[in-house]
């Protein structure tokens, strides 16, 4: 079948400006992943970045010129809108193209889509194992219920990640970092149980962390370097030292001089205090950034998030980190339900007493299928009107009984920690110059 993936990310970035077309970005690792495992089955797969595009008015025309049998939309719960746009003009380009919704939204929030008329099918869960299967059934006139739920499928057996289907070079969003830089995703699944996002994970996941083997992602870099180059990394995990045996063992391949290069990973505090010996470990592999979710310095409210980690294990993480030289990503909330106007000022303290190299401030965000979602929901605190809403950013109001206007002017305290982060668009333009220009002609949008 030919297959189209429909990535919805304007909601966050917007269409591409006028006489450029974006030649850096991130990559979504789902599509990715889905469009190795299709190709590995014998279908074809183009992609549609709606990042690509100066505006909706593309959409119809390059929808006519890949001719799709299929359509696939990932969907998160801030691109929903975008996404049921995409859906009913690629519909309404091509009756016959079936549409299938998948990704964390349809997956909580099936509902949703269930009355849709340009939604054909709603795919909950993972989509390696099952998606090729469905197709095959599609072919054949043999899929009846609209909702399809995928399998979990075993990440060493699975294709590495189509990393060329986005036609975009990943670009480091730190100046330290040299390209090629790529990002990966080691495992799937949280074994944590903060509020702010169970249990929503688990549905998309399941219960337990599955994690590839150490040496089918060396195996996978390697392969990456041979074919585009290696010179920084990303492992997007959501905590990826909570493993640590996984994590020595892959710091023991990695370190080989010819694969060993400077990477970021996310972190916890208390794994980092009980443990900065593997830290020690890491930052001689290469680790150059650690994201630390440090979210309040309020106990009480660290409780309330269930975040599993004390303040003082926030500070005393921070001290091990910059006596070995590691630079910080600090995330942290404001705007917390119930929080008062004292422990939003203890968060912005810790903040400035820890200098991270990047402090990344979110208003808290009510998300869908976390349970904290549906405290906000019971309590009838969420002022989230439109999908849209649910962008983390520290802009706009998200719930009831809080003062964004307090948490704006104590925010800007952050703000005059020093800059040590430049604008992303400057260091694009600095990593482009230096990097390679015939891989850059290279890698051109395949929607276009």
């Amino acid at each position: 079948m030919r297959v189209v993936l429909v990535y919805p990310g304007i909601t966050m970035e917007g269409f591409a400006k006028p006489a450029t077309r974006p030649k850096t970005g991130y990559v979504q690792h789902g599509l990715c992943h889905i469009s190795a495992a299709l190709k590995n089955k014998g279908h074809k797969v183009f992609l549609i970045d709606l990042r690509q595009l100066f505006d909706w008015q593309e959409l119809p025309g390059i929808v006519r010129r890949i001719k799709p049998d299929v359509a696939g939309i990932t969907v998160m719960s801030m691109d929903f809108d975008v996404a049921v746009e995409s859906a009913r003009i690629i519909k309404e380009t091509g009756k016959d193209i079936k549409v299938i919704v998948g990704g964390i939204h349809p997956t909580i929030v099936e509902s949703d889509f269930l009355d849709n008329p340009w939604v054909d099918y709603v795919f909950k869960g993972e989509a390696e194992m099952t998606l090729p299967e469905i197709l095959d059934d599609l072919a054949k006139g043999n899929v009846k219920d609209k909702t399809v739920t995928g399998r979990m499928p075993d990440l060493d057996s699975i294709p590495f990640v189509d990393r060329e289907l986005f036609g975009v070079l990943e670009a480091p969003w730190v100046p330290f970092l040299k390209m090629p830089f790529i990002t990966t995703v080691a495992g799937r699944g949280c074994v944590y149980n903060c509020n702010f996002c169970q249990p929503a994970e688990r549905k998309l996941f399941g219960a337990k962390i599955r994690r590839i083997s150490p040496e089918r992602l060396i195996e996978e870099l390697r392969f990456t370097k041979n074919k585009t180059g290696l010179n920084s990394l990303m492992i997007h995990d959501d905590c990826l030292v909570e493993d640590e045996k996984w994590v020595e063992r892959f710091l023991g391949l990695y370190g080989n001089k010819d694969l060993r290069k400077p990477f970021i990973c996310q972190g916890r505090a208390d794994i980092i205090v009980r443990n900065p010996a593997l830290f020690r470990d890491m930052k001689r592999y290469g680790l150059a950034l650690l994201l630390i979710g440090f979210e309040s310095g309020s106990q009480r409210l660290l409780n309330f998030l269930r975040k599993g980690t004390t303040v003082e294990q926030n500070y005393k993480a921070a001290g091990i980190c910059k006596r070995l030289g590691i630079r910080i990503f600090a995330n942290f909330m404001l705007g917390i339900p119930t929080e008062t106007r004292e422990e939003a000022l203890a968060t912005v303290r810790m903040i400035k007493k820890i200098k991270p190299y990047v402090p990344s401030p979110a208003f808290y965000t009510p998300f869908p299928g976390s349970d904290l979602f549906e405290y906000c929901k019971k309590n009838n605190l969420s002022l989230i009107t439109k999908h849209s809403d649910y962008k983390r950013d520290p802009v706009s109001p998200k719930i009831k009984g809080i003062d964004y206007d307090f948490l704006n002017k104590i925010l800007s305290e952050v703000k005059k920690l020093p800059p040590s982060v430049r604008l992303k668009r400057k260091i694009d333009r600095l990593t482009l110059g230096r990097f390679n220009k015939e891989l850059i002609r290279k890698y051109n949008p395949p929607c276009i």
